[in-house]
């Protein structure tokens, strides 16, 4: 997703007669990249290895660290990969004889926002920070990150109690520190933007994940089961946030009450494991797959009735939008949202799909049992598609513009 949030906003920038030029790893967080294969890529250098991104623009790859799904892996990835990317911009002479006006941090990973500030103060230049993720509310709900992923090894253990406290107070000091001094805030939500706009007074924007996504064409007129079965997708993050045990449940619950749920969940994260243990002990019908390119998810789109958009019940997860909710709302593929906040208002008005509160397997339940017995209700109109494709070709070129234009006049 950041991949193709950054390819589509920097092709807007340099449509507007910017030059843009890209500090950042290679691909890897949902890798398997071994040890053997890290060390002959020299993934551990500080030198740059320069490349041509997707829009013609000069990318600097920077060095990391292999990625994994527990918690100590990825802050050891996030804090080796912002080393290495700030000791290459300290040192790269064709990043100072390039002379940016601006610099802008997308953010998680959190240190991107510490590389942001120094590399900033280094050129002398203002700062945008792009929030993708309702920072820094999320550390509010740091207890209970590992909920959902099943039974922690001794070393989490001792990582959760007070280490990892300390490492979150400095993380959270850091980003609000960043965030104090920065010239301008992009998020992916209104809710956030307002939010922040209220605590900071700084200029923001609100740049919606609308980058395009990989059509589909689907037989909206196919047989179903009718009454007894539905398909449900779920494509995206298998991770804390997520917390789609949920999910496993209402469709144990569905199941006792004569509907046949079959669930299809595509991606990566922490809860991969879990998802699959839970599944076999509820005895429900769950195809856990990888990891896929968008143009690979054509046919599980196709073969689905509805698809979920899934959050748990943190506060701070209100003013987030799962950047799946758009890419579903312009392919017209009825949705099931379990969420609150800025994501249900938008599935409700734009009448995309069925809401139902997180943390609630009745209710989710019950909404499926009605899908199956009311198939008509899976026929969503094309005003959630057409609100998607407004703001991707208007609304969010226009407020990113803005804020681009706003903090480069100030310097």
């Amino acid at each position: 997703m950041p991949q193709r949030r950054w390819a589509w906003l920097t092709e807007i920038l340099q449509r507007a007669g910017h030059e843009v030029r890209v500090v950042a790893p290679p691909p890897h967080y949902k890798r398997t990249v071994t040890f053997k294969t890290w060390f002959a890529h020299r993934g551990f250098s500080t030198a740059f290895r320069e490349e041509s991104g997707p829009n013609g623009e000069i990318v600097y790859r920077s060095g990391y660290f292999p990625s994994g799904t527990s918690l100590g892996r990825r802050i050891l990835n996030q804090g080796w990969t912002a080393a290495a990317m700030m000791f290459g911009l300290l040192r790269n002479r064709q990043i100072k004889e390039f002379e940016p006006d601006l610099v802008i941090g997308t953010v998680p990973a959190l240190p991107t926002s510490v590389v942001t500030f120094v590399a900033a103060r280094k050129l002398n230049v203002p700062y945008i920070l792009d929030l993708r993720d309702a920072w820094p509310a999320l550390f509010r709900e740091s207890k209970q990150w590992n909920a959902g992923t099943g039974r922690r090894s001794p070393r989490e253990t001792i990582l959760l109690r007070a280490p990892f406290q300390v490492l979150i107070s400095l993380t959270e000091w850091s980003l609000n520190f960043v965030m104090s001094r920065c010239s301008g805030i992009s998020t992916t939500s209104s809710s956030l933007e307002r939010q922040l706009k209220a605590e900071l007074s700084k200029p923001t924007a609100t740049v919606r994940n609308v980058f395009p996504s990989v059509s589909t064409s689907r037989d909206r007129t196919r047989e179903r089961d009718r009454g007894h079965h539905l398909h449900v997708l779920y494509a995206g993050t298998l991770g804390r946030a997520q917390k789609l045990e949920n999910a496993l449940v209402a469709a144990k619950l569905a199941q006792d009450e004569g509907v046949q749920v079959s669930l299809r969940f595509v991606g990566e994260g922490a809860t991969w494991g879990p998802l699959r243990r839970t599944a076999d002990e509820l005895a429900v019908d769950l195809d856990l797959q990888h990891q896929q390119a968008p143009d690979e998810l054509q046919e599980s789109y196709r073969w689905a009735d509805t698809a979920l958009v899934h959050l748990t019940n943190w506060d701070s997860l209100e003013v987030a939008v799962p950047s799946k909710t758009y890419e579903l709302m312009a392919n017209q593929i009825h949705i099931s949202g379990v969420v609150a906040g800025e994501t249900a208002r938008l599935i409700e008005t734009l009448h995309a799909g069925d809401v139902v509160p997180p943390e609630d397997p009745r209710a989710l339940a019950d909404l499926w049992v009605a899908l199956a017995r009311e198939p008509k209700r899976l026929d969503i109109s094309d005003q959630g598609k057409t609100w998607v494709e407004y703001q991707r070709e208007e609304v969010a070129p226009a407020a990113f513009l803005n804020l681009v234009e706003q903090v480069g006049d100030r310097q």
